[in-house]
């Protein structure tokens, strides 16, 4: 996966290009940004510009041997990091750890200080680097201090300021933005997936085309449907029953996950009536297969009652830490929209 091949952030292309050309990577990288834009590919493609036989102008060509084995997880040279549990040959034992140990940072801080055995430089992707141990945190600490010339370690976090501060000042951190809907949309395009289907996706992402790709798309349009039903009964009837009986499915048949879900969409929903209701919807309304529906209800609200249907999904969210009982929080929020 050559760099021109990635999506987005064409800042940080353009500076791994030429650091790759001018031989200026260092020893320690820091990839940080949100889920899903592309963090890990960016790592994946610099560890191969780094090893190809036909680089050019610091791109890969993403053809040769080194190229291939690097993408398949085969290259010597090249190793990822990852939490047991992410690791798909520990993913079936329910002990696998959520964190990175101290044994997986010491082995690769001993293979670290050994020359590539088939490339021109050794790359170590520590992916979630967030969830690495205090212990193994100070053990990579002392490689980073005494960093190898042959050998590149990438950590890739979307919580930089969780790790320690002395990691952060030896890495040069790269920080990636979320991606436009535009960008993920010429991704799915390339997928196969319909127009109506990639603009939606788009618009769900939030900048990740890791979202974009995963979301469920039947499940989220059944859940929306339930929630525009609600928003229609707030904006027409505000009959009290009918907003009882959606507070008690919301708080009390919904798991805690599946309740967070919910509540999510109906946030996106709202945003969406609120720009309908400011006149701002122009091309940026998420759910524009159901605009109708929400046009009809944006007429008949105001933009306080929006708003404060807002404010309370927000004092709904910080409470649920709190193990708040999630039904009479949606009895009130319900009742006094």
């Amino acid at each position: 996966m050559p760099f021109s091949t990635l999506i987005g952030n064409d800042r940080i292309k353009k500076l791994l290009r030429r650091a790759v050309t001018e031989g200026r990577i260092g020893q320690s990288l820091l990839m940080a940004g949100p889920r899903g834009v592309g963090k890990y590919q960016f790592a994946v493609a610099l560890a191969q510009a780094l090893n190809c036989e036909k680089v050019k102008m610091g791109e890969a060509c993403g053809d040769c041997v080194p190229c291939r084995k690097i993408v398949r997880g085969e290259h010597a040279d090249v190793r990822t990091i990852l939490r047991e549990s992410q690791d798909p040959s520990f993913k079936k034992d329910p002990r696998s750890s959520q964190f990175i140990k101290i044994a997986q940072v010491r082995e690769m801080c001993q293979q670290a200080q050994f020359r590539p055995y088939e490339g021109r430089r050794r790359v170590f992707i520590i992916d979630d680097a967030e969830w690495l141990r205090h212990e193994a945190a100070n053990s990579l600490l002392k490689t980073l201090e005494e960093p190898p010339e042959t050998s590149l370690v990438i950590l890739i976090t979307a919580k930089p300021f969780s790790l320690l501060d002395t990691i952060r000042s030896r890495s040069l951190m790269l920080s990636f933005a979320p991606l436009n809907a535009a960008e993920i949309e010429v991704h799915l395009r390339k997928m196969g997936k319909s127009s109506d289907e990639v603009r939606l996706r788009s618009r769900l992402a939030s900048g990740s085309i890791g979202r974009a790709i995963e979301i469920d798309l039947a499940d989220y349009c059944e859940m929306r449907n339930v929630l525009v039903e609600l928003i229609e009964a707030v904006a027409f009837s505000g009959d009290s029953i009918t907003l009882l009986s959606a507070a008690e499915y919301l708080g009390r048949k919904l798991e805690k996950d599946e309740f967070e879900k919910h509540l999510d969409a109906l946030m996106v929903l709202l945003a969406d009536l609120l720009r309908l209701k400011l006149c701002e919807a122009d091309d940026s309304v998420t759910n524009e297969d159901v605009v109708e529906r929400l046009e009809r209800a944006a007429a008949a609200l105001t933009v306080e009652q929006i708003t404060q249907w807002t404010d309370r999904i927000e004092q709904v969210f910080l409470a649920l830490p709190r193990n708040v009982n999630r039904q009479l929080a949606m009895d009130a929020m319900l009742i006094m929209a």
